[in-house]
């Protein structure tokens, strides 16, 4: 894969991370929304100064312009876009899983609302996102998998874009009884999506993406006793119409990777869970005192900055060596315990 290709997947994953909203506590994914972000933010804060240069630059020599050739300009005309993206190759094709002939079950999740999963109170989550546009619906894949669970993945429009739900429930659940394990995941027309319940050691993993996909997994990049690093990939079975597979748990939540095999054109398909495994780092989903985790990660040999208020740490890895996928997981162990260890 190109540097190009490898970040063109990053800012997706990023997207991709900014948009989903898991069902579960979400705290490890929450904390790496916040790190990106604020990444972003800071290198977005030097985007618009340089921007606002060019502008105000930009401006003197309009001014200039303006003071020798002193012609109005005609007001532009509003600017309407009738603009709809085209349907991902997701909905081509007749809905696919164990589940496919069930029309009333079908019609129920194509129209059921996309509403956050309901929490230990009782009350239902609130990501406050507009609703999908009536109609638009349609399930993609529907199905009981592996370990007692069923699916649903629906797609729909809201205005010019396509966005997914995937909802879950136990096995034989009514769609009133399916939540959203996540929701708003946006959808480009070529999008291939992996689907994992990582809450144990194994789990199903459903590959979504045009018909006739075939794909393998990998859980984890290993170093052999020489020192070298390798994927071992087991191809998944064809399971209606979709490549389906009881898999192993990735170590750590970027350990597994999903690839392609019946085409050569480097779309990897995006991997999401549902649920997580208690083998990963756990985070404080409180506010943390930096004066003892920023020391913390910098003992690590990390490269820590802390905001000007006090109140967000940022930090990275010194250029180093690429790790396996278990040396990976040690690391983010030792990066959570300063974290709590810094809880308030």
């Amino acid at each position: 894969m190109t540097a190009d290709a490898g970040q063109a997947v990053a800012d997706r994953l990023h997207r991709i991370a900014e948009r989903a909203r898991p069902a579960d506590d979400g705290r490890t994914a929450a904390r790496a929304v916040a790190l990106d972000r604020h990444r972003r933010r800071r290198a977005g804060s030097w985007a618009a100064g340089a921007l606002a240069v060019v502008l105000l630059g930009t401006g003197a020599s309009l001014a200039r312009s303006a003071v020798t050739e002193p012609a109005a300009a005609p007001t532009p005309a509003p600017v309407t876009s009738t603009y709809v993206a085209p349907p991902p190759e997701l909905v081509e094709g007749p809905t696919r899983g164990s589940l496919a002939d069930d029309e009333d079950f079908l019609a129920a999740m194509a129209a059921a609302p996309w509403t956050g999963p309901v929490g230990p109170d009782g009350e239902v989550v609130d990501w406050g996102l507009p609703a999908p546009e009536w109609g638009t619906g349609r399930v993609v894949y529907a199905a009981d998998v592996p370990g007692g669970r069923r699916w649903a993945v629906v797609v729909a429009r809201y205005e010019a874009e396509w966005f997914l739900a995937w909802f879950t429930g136990a096995r034989g659940a009514e769609p009133a009884e399916m939540t959203v394990a996540n929701g708003y995941v946006p959808l480009d027309a070529q999008e291939r999506l992996a689907l994992m319940d990582a809450s144990a050691e194994t789990g199903p993993l459903v590959v979504l993406g045009e018909h006739g996909l075939e794909a393998e997994y990998s859980p984890s990049l290993d170093r052999t006793p020489s020192g070298e690093l390798v994927r071992d990939f087991d191809p998944l079975p064809i399971v209606d119409g979709v490549p389906l597979g009881v898999v192993p748990s990735p170590v750590i939540w970027s350990a597994g990777e999903v690839r392609v095999t019946s085409t050569s054109d480097g779309r990897p398909p995006i991997l999401m869970f549902s649920g997580q495994p208690p083998s990963w780092p756990a985070y404080p989903d409180g506010m943390v005192d930096t004066g003892v985790v920023a020391p913390c990660l910098e003992a690590l040999g990390l490269l820590v900055e802390v905001e000007q208020d006090g109140g967000f740490v940022d930090y990275r890895e010194p250029q180093t060596s690429p790790s396996s996928s278990a040396e990976q997981a040690a690391r983010e162990h030792e990066i959570a315990a300063c974290f709590r260890a810094g809880t308030r």
